[in-house]
């Protein structure tokens, strides 16, 4: 399926401190769970080794809110949780 980042997904993306290659890497390769409203979910782990926001974090996770829409999954936001 095509992924499609709907505009709102994209600023939550630059304030959550990943990029389109971890949301699409989320989607492809990540762990489906379901979620409100008929949507899904996708979650994937990721190495961070680095700082946000003036802390050291080793890992970074993803989640990814979808719907699907024809032949592809229109994001519709995006979380990351630092650990």
């Amino acid at each position: 399926m095509a992924i499609r980042i709907h505009p709102h997904a994209r600023e939550r993306m630059i304030e959550r401190g990943t990029n389109e290659e971890e949301v699409i890497s989320t989607v492809e390769r990540g762990e489906p769970f379901p979620a409100k409203f008929g949507r899904c979910g996708f979650r994937r782990n990721f190495r961070h080794d680095g700082m946000w926001r003036g802390k050291y974090y080793a890992n970074k996770q993803i989640e990814v809110f979808a719907t699907p829409e024809g032949d592809e999954w229109i994001i519709i936001t995006v979380i990351a949780r630092y650990y």
